[in-house]
């Protein structure tokens, strides 16, 4: 027994309690699962379905636009969601039995998509249509049907026969247990009648489309007839010799000429005027009679007027059919989610309830799920949407430290499985060392490479370097306490404890003052009093003077990015720098001076 088998008989629609009546109802349309065969429910096309259908068939404009929804609910994404008070819109599962029901429903992804795209067809253009399942082998089987493909016969519905060729008459049974379910646009004042956007178009459609036959009746005039020549009786003209015993030599010599030029055009043959000699009086009487209609050159701006006018009437953004703008052919699906919004997730929202009222609840309620009423079909969108790029806000954001890594590399396009490991962090933080902060270079060497680098020191070459080179060594000790140095150990240590205090003074909040005439001043704090020229500050703004002057002067919060760039912060001016000091480059070297 097929799963729908429990609801296909002759039992009343399931009872709604108050309380689920008063929950948030997120749908917008009809749906009707059709439990028997009645005649009220299985609709006949009216005389706008038809004359819809035809200028499906026949106007391109019209069928490109209906197209173009088509393809874009195909892209659309189905989902089991959970009405929850308060929430603005269904809640997505992760697993369950409505889940699985989703997932399977059509075949899947690939099966749904199809659906979708049929259904974005039928509400296009009649503005209704049945979605119909049924059991074929053991495998269930899901088409969108017109309403012109189903019928009541019997006791049993009947859809035409696809698998025969020229089957407009050919009719097969559905079984049983198959499920046969109405999906349509209703009209806004009979409820149970389809409506679609195609209807208030006929007019302009029917106005398109005779344009098109006029331009289309003048092109084929021209092609019917090139007109006639008149020559008087008395003039004759001279012909080559393969001409001379043909009936009418001249004639026969110039259909031979114009055939040539047909043959080989762009040759000279195609271009040259004929040259006729004939007495004078003679020559105002030849005369082109041309019986071919005069292309109307407006008749163009009244097609575009025409388009403009059917592109307003569609569910659809009208620079899709004018092809204005960035929009053009099938890339137009990356569009802004407004528009997605109004064009696209109100056909979206009339097919979930049609899936949520003829397929999921219905089989939830068989298969004994106690909230199947809190069960729907939802859709995403989120294949359509095209997200701004916001990569390099995202970086300035990270190197200011205002979000995460994870918020990085989502925005420019990585994923977790791309964050650098604890290893990688720690070669990636060590290069930043040898790179930024010369005085750190060979000990972060040592530990990237894991081989002892030796740099032999270098004799100052003025007094304030050889100062600043001697505040990186250690004091000796007494030499009472003195034991045999060993080399290494005694460098490693020294190595450990210069990187451990510039990483402090990295982390500092330094400041720099701006003055009108006089150039910018970097201030420390009194972390760095002992060691001002080993910290990495004083490197980094070797070229203070090199950064764009703020509009305000006064004093500016300092701090060293993630890569170790020097970058100005906010404006401080209760800034407390009564106990910072300024480092200043002299003819002597560097010198420092309390503020």
């Amino acid at each position: 027994m097929a799963w729908w088998h429990a609801f296909t008989r002759r039992t009343p629609l399931p009872n709604i309690t108050d309380s689920q009546a008063t929950q948030p109802q997120q749908l917008t349309a009809s749906a009707a699962p059709v439990k028997e065969p009645r005649t009220e429910l299985i609709r006949n096309t009216d005389g706008w379905q038809e004359e819809a259908w035809g200028y499906y068939d026949d106007l391109g404009e019209f069928r490109y636009g209906v197209e173009w929804v088509a393809a874009m609910l195909s892209r659309v994404r189905l989902y089991a969601a959970k009405l929850e008070p308060g929430a603005d819109e269904p809640v997505r599962a992760k697993a369950g039995t409505a889940v699985d029901l989703m997932t399977t429903l059509g075949g899947g992804v690939g099966g749904q998509a199809q659906l979708m795209s049929g259904f974005g067809t039928q509400l296009a253009v009649p503005g209704e249509g049945y979605l119909v399942g049924e059991t074929v082998n053991g495998v269930e089987k899901w088409a969108v049907r017109s309403i012109d493909e189903v019928r009541a016969a019997r006791g049993h519905f009947e859809v035409i026969d696809e698998t025969v060729s020229n089957n407009g008459n050919r009719w097969r049974p559905l079984g049983g247990d198959s499920l046969v379910t109405r999906v349509w646009r209703p009209h806004k004042r009979f409820h149970y009648l389809a409506d679609s956007p195609a209807r208030a178009a006929r007019g302009k459609m029917r106005e398109l489309e005779l344009i098109n036959r006029y331009i289309m009746a003048q092109f084929l005039s021209r092609l019917a007839s090139a007109g006639v020549v008149l020559f008087p009786d008395e003039v004759t003209f001279p012909v080559r010799e393969e001409f001379a015993d043909a009936a009418d030599p001249f004639m026969a010599e110039w259909i031979e000429i114009a055939a040539e030029a047909i043959r080989t055009p762009g040759t000279a043959a195609a271009v040259v005027p004929i040259p006729m000699k004939v007495p004078a009086e003679y020559v105002d009487k030849i005369k082109h009679v041309d019986f071919t209609l005069q292309l109307d050159e407006k008749i163009l701006d009244k097609r575009d007027s025409a388009i403009k006018g059917l592109a307003t009437m569609l569910n659809m953004p009208a620079e899709i059919l004018l092809g204005l703008g960035d929009v053009n052919h099938w890339g137009a699906w990356q569009l802004e989610e407004g528009a997605l919004k109004t064009h696209i997730a109100p056909e979206a929202e009339i097919i979930c309830q049609a899936i949520t009222q003829g397929y999921l609840q219905p089989r939830l309620r068989a298969s004994g799920v106690e909230d199947w009423a809190s069960w729907v079909a939802w859709y995403d969108m989120s294949e359509l949407t095209l997200r701004p790029d916001r990569s390099g806000d995202a970086i300035q954001l990270y190197d200011r430290l205002e979000i995460n890594g994870a918020a990085l590399r989502r925005e420019t396009g990585f994923d977790e499985s791309d964050k650098p490991t604890d290893q990688e962090l720690k070669e990636q933080g060590l290069k930043v060392i040898i790179k930024t902060l010369p005085s750190g270079g060979p000990s972060a060497l040592s530990l990237l490479t894991g081989q002892r680098v030796e740099i032999r020191p270098v004799a100052p070459q003025t007094p304030g370097e050889q100062a600043a080179a001697d505040e990186d060594e250690p004091a000796p000790p007494p030499e009472e306490q003195r034991t045999p140095p060993d080399p290494d150990a005694a460098r490693e240590a020294a190595a450990a404890a210069r990187q451990e205090r510039m990483v402090k003074q990295a982390q500092a909040l330094h400041a720099v003052r701006f003055a009108t005439g006089r150039p910018p001043e970097l201030l420390h704090p009194a972390t760095c009093s002992e060691h001002a020229y080993s910290c990495p500050f004083t490197h980094a703004a070797l070229k203070l003077h090199n950064l764009p002057r703020p509009g305000t002067s006064g004093v500016y919060e300092a701090r060293l990015d993630a890569f170790g760039r020097f970058t100005i912060g906010k404006h401080s001016p209760l800034l407390d720098v009564s106990g910072f000091f300024s480092t200043t480059r002299s003819s002597n070297g560097l010198a420092h001076s309390r503020r």
